[in-house]
């Protein structure tokens, strides 16, 4: 036997789809605005770093000595962090840099050379040698890094790992990718001139956005609870009106369509349907049947007549 599923219950399902499809689409809105959010921190990052790099007595134009210069610049860059609380590596561009001259001064400096570490920059110094392996920019040289910087990327721990399983950190603005260590940060890139206005480096910055990250999710953690319980709620309402509205006056009225229906197949001709008198859909159905049993009533009592 072909099972019936009642109108009911298709209604009733067709309203829950639909609320879990709403759900879904403001979802996807509200990663959207955190992933927005965390691009406008990133930039925030980048405009800080460069108005204390610019500023007056600062180190945005040095000239060559001190830019091959490993303890020069590193008291450059300490100083940086200490007033916008980032990290940053100068990575000069190799082109502009002399190998031998480099490798001497880094020696002076008792550090190790890092000229093979990367393609196009070697990094002269660091705030955070950790970080250092993370600041990687593979095809780009220093001439390609506007005036104004550039964002790279951003790591993003507040999200899941799902969102962005399937990013991969490639190529020199790898744009958002998934913090393994569930802190988000911002990587964003400046360059470096000499006294004769030639690009020779950049600054890479990596900046801790965490705390803006985790206070725009748990918004949208606490946003998204509302909708949700906002839409069941919703949806009950619209299951309750429903039922009364609709499916139990329809079931009231099959049960007295029924009843009056065996009263005439037992000969009982004077049975009549009296309609509710709502002036809707389900009330003109009953206004109908109501003449239509009157007519099969008075026609079947002309007939018995006979």
């Amino acid at each position: 036997m072909k099972r019936v599923v009642s109108i009911r219950t298709r209604v009733l399902g067709a309203v829950v789809l639909l609320n879990l499809l709403g759900a879904a689409i403001i979802v996807v809105l509200l990663h959207t605005s955190l992933s927005g959010g965390l691009d406008a921190w990133a930039q925030d990052t980048l405009d800080v770093s460069l108005a204390v790099w610019n500023q007056p007595g600062g180190a945005a134009q040095v000239d060559a000595v001190a830019l091959n210069s490993p303890v020069e610049m590193k008291k450059q860059l300490e100083t940086l962090k200490g007033i916008t609380g980032a990290d940053y590596g100068l990575m000069m561009d190799k082109a502009s840099v002399d190998q031998a001259a480099y490798e001497k001064a880094a020696e002076a400096a008792g550090q190790p050379s890092s000229w093979n570490e990367r393609d196009n920059f070697v990094m002269v110094a660091t705030t955070n040698d950790a970080l250092a392996e993370r600041m990687q920019l593979k095809t780009t040289t220093a001439q390609d890094v506007p005036e104004i910087g550039k964002l790279v990327g951003i790591e993003n721990g507040s999200c899941t790992a799902v969102c962005h399983r399937t990013i991969k950190q490639e190529g020199d603005f790898w744009k958002v990718s998934w913090s393994e260590n569930s802190k988000s940060a911002a990587h964003v890139v400046f360059p470096v001139v000499q006294e004769d206005g030639t690009q020779v480096g950049v600054v890479y910055s990596i900046g801790d956005v965490t705390p803006q990250a985790e206070s725009a999710k748990n918004v949208i953690y606490r946003t998204m609870v509302g909708i949700v319980v906002t839409m069941l709620v919703v949806a009950f309402v619209i299951a309750g009106m429903l039922d009364v509205l609709v499916f139990k006056r329809l079931n009231r009225m099959i049960l007295h369509m029924e009843e009056l229906s065996l009263r005439v197949a037992g000969g009982d001709f004077d049975a009549k349907y009296a309609p509710s008198g709502a002036n809707d859909e389900i009330g003109q159905f009953e206004a109908f049947f109501g003449r239509f049993l009157e007519l099969m009533t008075s026609t079947l009592r002309s007939l018995v007549g006979k």
